[in-house]
C-alpha cells in the first residue's frame, strides 16, 4: 500500500506520522484561488512535494493525483503544506496534480509536474585498511581531494629508536597525507592531538585542537588561540565551510565562533551542550547538533553568523535507544530538502522546511542499535554513517549494506569516529581497538 506523509508547520518539534486519510492544513475556500505544487526533492522510493495555496483561514478540501488516480483527500488549514509520497518504484516517471475542492467539485488546479525517482548506487565498494603509528595513536577526521590527495588528523605514534624527539622513544605526528600509493606523516604546531580539518587548497587548510583552529596560508601554519583574542569559547570539535569567508567551528559547552575571513566573533547559542557536529545547506542556513555524555542532554540547533535557535532539547536519553527522539545526537548531514542524523536511537531522517527555517517531522528510516560517530553522503541514494562498533553502513537509497567484519581486521572492529566521501570514494578513520593504532579505510565503487 502506498503512503503519505503529511508535514505540519509547527514551531516545536513535535508530529506523527499519518496515514490515510488525515486532517492537516488550511487551504482556501474561494474557487478562484490558485494552487501550485512544487517539488522539494526526490528519492529512490518517495517524492517530497510543497503545496502552496493562498491562506484563507478556514479549513477546505483538496486531493493529490499520482498518474490521474487520487491518492489522498486532505483538509487543511493553512497556505502551505509539505507532502512525501512513499512506497514509490526506484527509476520510474510519476505525474502529480493538486486539486481544491468545493462541495465535492475541482474548483481549482495545479499543472501537471513529472518526477523521475532516483535509481540506487551500487554496494560493491573495494576496500583497503591501513594502520598508522604504534600504540596510543588513533585519527579523527579526514579529507578526501581525489583518490591520490586524502589528509587525515588526529594522534600518530611512531617508533624514535635514538629518542631524538622526546627522550620517550616514541615520535608524534598529528597528520598523514596518502598519495597514492604511501602515507606521509606530518607535524603541524608541535603535534599536538588535532581533532577535524577542511580543506579549500594545498595552500589553505584548517585543522583544530583543543578548542583552537590552525590555518595553513601559504607555507605558514598560524594558531588562533580564542581566550587570548578574548573569545570566551572552546570550539574545536567541528568545522563547516561554505568559502574561505565563511566558517564555523563548534565545540565544547555550547561554543559556535564564525570566521569571515578577516576576524573571528563568538557567536550565540542559546545551550551549553557540547556540540559534535556541523552541516550547512546553504551559507546562511546551517546545523548544529550536541549531547552532554554526563548527564545525557542533546540539542539541534539551527541559525547563522547573527546567532542560533535551539530546533530540538531533551533532558535525558535512552542508551538503548527506546526513547523516540530522547536520544544522542552525534552526527549530522543534510542534501536538498532533507536532514539526516546520526544517533543512538538509529539513523533518522526529516525535511527541512525551505522557507519556515525549522525543521518538520521525525521518520526513522533504519533501526540500527549502534552507537554511531558520523554521517556522510554525496546524494539521497548515496549515504555512509560509521560508528563505535566498526560499522561502515552504506544507504544507497533503498537497502542498507553494513561491511563490519568483512574488511579482513582480524582482532575485531575498529572505534571508527568519522567518515568522509566524494565521488566514488569514501574515507573512515579511527582506532584499532586491540593495538590502539590510527585506522584509515579507503573505499573506491
Amino acid at each position: 500500500m502506498k503512503r503519505i506523509q503529511i508535514y505540519l508547520p509547527i514551531l516545536a518539534l513535535a508530529a506523527l506520522i499519518i496515514l490515510l486519510p488525515v486532517s492537516c492544513k488550511e487551504c482556501p475556500t474561494e474557487p478562484d484561488y490558485d494552487i501550485y505544487l512544487l517539488v522539494e526533492d526526490i528519492q529512490c522510493t518517495q517524492v517530497t512535494l510543497r503545496v502552496t495555496l493562498p491562506d484563507s483561514g478556514k479549513t477546505n478540501i483538496f486531493e493529490l493525483d499520482r498518474n490521474d488516480s487520487t491518492i489522498v483527500t486532505l483538509s487543511c488549514t493553512d497556505d502551505d503544506t509539505l507532502l512525501i509520497d512513499m512506497g514509490l518504484e526506484p527509476n520510474v516517471d510519476y505525474s502529480y496534480t493538486i486539486r481544491f475542492l468545493k462541495d465535492g467539485k475541482t474548483r481549482a488546479e495545479s499543472e501537471k509536474i513529472t518526477i523521475h525517482t532516483l535509481s540506487p548506487t551500487s554496494h560493491e565498494i573495494v576496500w583497503e585498511i591501513d594502520t598508522l603509528g604504534n600504540y596510543g595513536s588513533y585519527i579523527r577526521d579526514a579529507w578526501i581531494v581525489d583518490e591520490n590527495n586524502i589528509w587525515v588528523v588526529g594522534n600518530l605514534r611512531v617508533d624514535d629508536p635514538d629518542s631524538s624527539f622526546d627522550g620517550t622513544g616514541q615520535e608524534t605526528f598529528n597528520t598523514a597525507h596518502w598519495n597514492g600509493e604511501t602515507w606521509n606523516l606530518m607535524r603541524i604546531w608541535g603535534a599536538t592531538p588535532l581533532y577535524s580539518i577542511w580543506y579549500f587548497s594545498d595552500n589553505d587548510i584548517w585543522v583544530t585542537s583543543f578548542g583552537y583552529p590552525m590555518h595553513l596560508n601559504s607555507d605558514t601554519w598560524t594558531l588562533y588561540h580564542f581566550h587570548n583574542m578574548g573569545i570566551d569559547a572552546s570550539a574545536g570539535n567541528a568545522i563547516w565551510a561554505s568559502s574561505p569567508s565563511n566558517i564555523y567551528f563548534a565545540g565544547y559547552h555550547g561554543s559556535i565562533v564564525h570566521y569571515d575571513g578577516s576576524s573571528f566573533k563568538k557567536i550565540y547559542s542559546g545551550t551549553d551542550i557540547s556540540l559534535t557536529d556541523i552541516y550547512g545547506y546553504s551559507d546562511d542556513n546551517i546545523l548544529i547538533c550536541g549531547y552532554n555524555r554526563t548527564d545525557g542532554r542533546c540539542i539541534l540547533l539551527s541559525g547563522n553568523h547573527s546567532g542560533f535557535n535551539k530546533i530540538y532539547e531533551s533532558d535525558n536519553y535512552d542508551y538503548y535507544g527506546r526513547v523516540e527522539l530522547s536520544s544522542v545526537f552525534q552526527s549530522i548531514w543534510v542534501n536538498n530538502n532533507q536532514l539526516y542524523i546520526a544517533s543512538s536511537a538509529g539513523f533518522w531522517q526529516q525535511p527541512i522546511s525551505s522557507n519556515k527555517g525549522y525543521l518538520r517531522l521525525w521518520t526513522e528510516v533504519i533501526e540500527h542499535r549502534i552507537w554511531p560517530n558520523s554521517i556522510r553522503g554525496t546524494a539521497l541514494n548515496d549515504i555512509f554513517i560509521v560508528s563505535d562498533k566498526g560499522d561502515v553502513i552504506h544507504y544507497n537509497g533503498v537497502t542498507f549494506e553494513n561491511y563490519i567484519g568483512t574488511q579482513g581486521i582480524e582482532y575485531g572492529p575498529p572505534q571508527l569516529y568519522s567518515v568522509t566521501c566524494k565521488d566514488n570514494l569514501v574515507v573512515a578513520c579511527g582506532i584499532l581497538n586491540s593495538t590502539y593504532q590510527g585506522i584509515v579505510y579507503r573505499g573506491r565503487r
